[in-house]
């Protein structure tokens, strides 16, 4: 049953894509305007270059998906007066070791894939304690943006975010080898989703956590 679903939910999103004759209907989160002065944020699109991660049967490849996202982030972010500093430059190879950037806020940007198609959702990770909070308020954020499962937050000793001494978060998208998620991370709006669920996040953090006692 859950595979009649997932492809009958495909179905249903394939049959609005736009056509030559229609237009785009996008999604406006210009209402909400974001002030994040003195917040120096890292982005990290996972993999590129050599190492292009997850497949897409969709459309692009984890490296590309995540660059986009990372790319759209960090136009909202600097809008909304914070300093970004990306990890890596359009498609490039850049080694785990040399991600370590300085910063207030990394975030990690990826999309999961598994053997089975059943996966599907989001979830945000940390390494360390101080980094339950940033993953948390990161979590929230995209749980009122998302179109997908909430998989929680949850540890694991990811490099990217095990080697920074500050709050990091790897969040992995949606599952690549899921054919809903799939299909909606290769899409403009879904990213942009997305992007604004991190910002929001990123405000719950600075806002209810990171001045907390």
């Amino acid at each position: 049953m859950s595979l009649i679903f997932i492809f009958s939910f495909v179905y249903i999103v394939k049959s609005y894509e736009p056509h030559n004759d229609y237009e785009d209907i996008t999604i406006d989160f210009k209402d909400k305007k974001y002030d994040l002065k003195g917040i120096k944020v890292v982005i990290d699109p996972g993999h590129g270059g050599s190492d292009p991660g997850a497949p897409s049967y969709y459309g692009e490849n984890e490296s590309a998906i995540v660059m986009s996202v990372g790319e759209k982030l960090q136009k909202v972010l600097e809008e909304s007066n914070a300093e970004v500093v990306m990890t890596r430059a359009g498609n490039e190879t850049v080694e785990l070791d040399d991600r370590d950037a300085k910063g207030d806020i990394f975030i990690s940007l990826h999309s999961d894939a598994f053997e089975s198609n059943e996966p599907t959702g989001f979830t945000t990770f940390y390494a360390h304690d101080s980094q339950i909070d940033l993953a948390t308020a990161i979590n929230e954020g995209l749980n009122e943006q998302s179109l997908l499962p909430n998989k929680g937050v949850q540890t694991m000793p990811y490099q990217v975010i095990d080697q920074i001494k500050y709050p990091g978060t790897l969040v992995e998208l949606g599952f690549l080898s899921n054919d809903v998620d799939d299909y909606l991370l290769n899409t403009e709006d879904y990213q942009n989703r997305l992007v604004y669920g991190i910002v929001e996040g990123i405000e719950i953090y600075v806002t209810d956590y990171d001045n907390k006692e």
